[in-house]
């Protein structure tokens, strides 16, 4: 029988097809039946009757199509194809016109929960994957939008902050150094993936498309630049809108270049318990009313989050107001970057596992940062807005999660001071230049020696602060802070011209400040015998930008950085008690 709906319950094309019968110039070549021949020949080849078309009359035209039909679907030699419509004929182009008659197969169903994957794990065809393929042509596709249109790639971008003026009333609404941070940049991560997955499903990509996350603190090559932002172009050939050009990030780093270990790691985020506190001392950031740079950094955004931004990124040269040159170092640039939305979907990923980690660990539960509300745009370009309160869980709130889902093990408390603020025990006595490596003792007076006596004592919180630093833009690398030769930490410069911009509004001083956890290096230097009130020396060295492969990185003394200066450097006692939280 035959199954198209054109050749079904046709008497004659059936008992052609039962080898009964002919369609010829000569036989049966009027009517219905010839018609429908017809048809289905232009459903194999939509050029194969240019004259007549499907007019119901077997003449020369539809005789030739019928060959050359012979000839090409079934494999007949030209000395011996007549140009009559036989059985085979008839089934072949029965077969034909039922499958273009099939309504086509439905799409995937669209996964109710999407998973987004470790970048370095999408190797199907190294070092492409269809999921990079994907981004990277909707990134294109976005960048051929105009700005005006919210889901193109300038005006997301711009959203986070931008050099453009007049500014839409849209843009520059980052939360920086502020309880703010994580909950503001989830919102605009899943707003911008949404408009990233209806590009990619626009174009026939993957239906559970979902923003890759770039988890840098591993081992090497993770610790690397995804190899798909390196490529100069995508698998067809075409330019790889992932790879930017020269300049816009640190050469070695786009050359493949290692990041540091006390660049990416995360574990003094992640031991501390508390989500919001004196800045720098906990894992969210201080209160504060919405701004778009604050200055109560959490521990999670001072590391990774700025220092990957600034090695990332790179110098800038002085007074750019463009966006060419080290895009992740200055906010305004970051977001037209496309490692930025991998970065921040780990970062965002470091909040889920920190919550996974328990221990006491939780968001905060005040109304202010509850209901606070921000305003993004949709997949369709539609002003929409959430609140904390919305996205506190990705899973069931904004279905999705990340590959490593798992619970880990979780990492020791820290000592966290809640209040009253610990107490100023020494500090430096004035300002340092830090373009250079430099030391600095820290003068303890008479009056708080025995409280820095006591830091011997493991029940007692010690924070080493970093205040009032100043630039006049971020000089494109980081700062190692030394106690007597022991690594505290790392800090890093991004955002600098924004809390020294007048324009901004922000709470306090002037300049950046960072604050660190110095209670484990104390105890080190207390079991060495180290631990001296009269001889506690910082040292704040300027860390070169990460070298390409094979080669030696570039002296400091080399580099044509901006002054940088420290307003001061004190040591805070949290002495044990009811204000500790262990």
């Amino acid at each position: 029988m035959l199954r198209s709906q054109l050749f079904a319950n046709d008497a004659l094309l059936q008992s052609i097809a039962d080898d009964n019968d002919r369609i010829s110039r000569t036989r049966h070549s009027r009517g219905d039946s010839v018609r429908k021949v017809q048809t289905a020949l232009l459903t194999w080849d939509p050029g194969a009757l240019p004259r007549f078309g499907a007019d119901a009359v077997y003449g020369n035209e539809t005789a030739a199509a019928v060959r050359r039909f012979k000839i090409e679907e079934l494999s007949v030699a030209p000395a011996q194809a007549i140009d009559d419509v036989g059985p085979r004929t008839v089934i072949r182009l029965d077969e034909i016109q039922a499958a273009a008659e099939a309504p086509p197969p439905p799409p995937p169903p669209t996964p109710t929960l999407f998973v987004r994957r470790d970048v370095w794990t999408l190797q199907s065809a190294a070092p492409w994957d269809p999921i990079t393929i994907a981004y990277a042509r909707a990134v294109r596709t976005m960048q051929a939008r105009p700005m005006s249109d919210p889901t193109s790639w300038a005006f997301q971008a711009a959203i986070h902050a931008s050099f453009v003026t007049p500014a839409n009333p849209a843009w520059n609404g980052c939360q920086h150094a502020s309880w703010f941070f994580l909950p503001w940049h989830r919102m605009y991560v899943f707003f911008f993936e949404k408009i990233v997955r209806a590009a990619v499903l626009a174009d026939g990509g993957p239906s559970d498309f979902a923003l890759p996350y770039w988890n840098y603190d591993q081992a090497t090559p993770r610790n690397t630049l995804p190899q798909p932002f390196r490529e100069p172009t995508l698998p067809d050939g075409t330019p790889n809108p992932l790879m930017l050009p020269a300049g816009g990030r640190s050469a070695g780093i786009q050359a493949g270049g290692q990041l540091r270990t006390a660049d990416t790691d995360s574990s003094n985020a992640m031991a501390s318990t508390i989500f919001t506190g004196p800045g720098g001392t906990t894992f969210g950031g201080g209160v504060s009313a919405p701004a778009h740079f604050d200055g109560e950094s959490g521990m999670l955004e001072l590391q990774p989050h700025n220092i990957i931004h600034v090695v990332v990124g790179g110098p800038r040269p002085a007074g750019a107001t463009n966006c060419n040159v080290g895009l992740m170092t200055d906010p305004r640039c970051a977001a037209l970057d496309p490692i930025f939305w991998l970065h921040h979907a780990n970062i965002d990923r470091l909040w889920n596992r920190w919550l996974d980690s328990g221990g006491g660990r939780a968001n905060p539960a005040d109304s202010a940062w509850l209901t606070q509300q921000f305003g993004f745009f949709d997949e369709t370009g539609t002003a929409v807005r959430l609140a904390g309160s919305d996205i506190l869980d990705s899973a069931t709130q904004l279905n999705y999660v990340y590959d490593d889902r798992p619970t880990p093990v979780a990492p020791p408390p820290r000592v966290t001071p809640v209040a009253p603020p610990p107490e100023l025990g020494a500090a430096t006595d004035q300002v340092i230049d830090v373009t250079r490596r430099v030391t600095a003792r820290l003068v303890v007076p008479d009056s708080t020696r025995s409280l820095i006596e006591r830091l011997s004592s493991r029940a007692v919180g010690a924070f080493l602060a970093i205040e009032n630093i100043e630039a006049e833009r971020n000089p494109g690398v980081v700062f190692d802070i030394l106690l007597n030769e022991r690594r505290v930490g790392t800090f890093s410069l991004f955002g600098i011209e924004l809390m020294n911009d007048p324009d901004h509004v922000h709470d306090g001083a002037p300049g950046l400040r960072h604050t660190f956890d110095a209670a484990e290096v104390i105890a080190s230097l207390v079991s060495m015998n180290r631990w001296d009130p009269d001889a506690l020396d910082v040292t704040v060295e300027p860390v070169p930008p990460v070298p390409p492969p094979g080669e030696e990185p570039v002296a400091i003394e080399d580099l044509d950085l901006p002054p940088v200066r420290i307003g001061r450097i004190a040591l805070f006692v949290a002495e044990a008690g009811p204000d500790l939280v262990a």
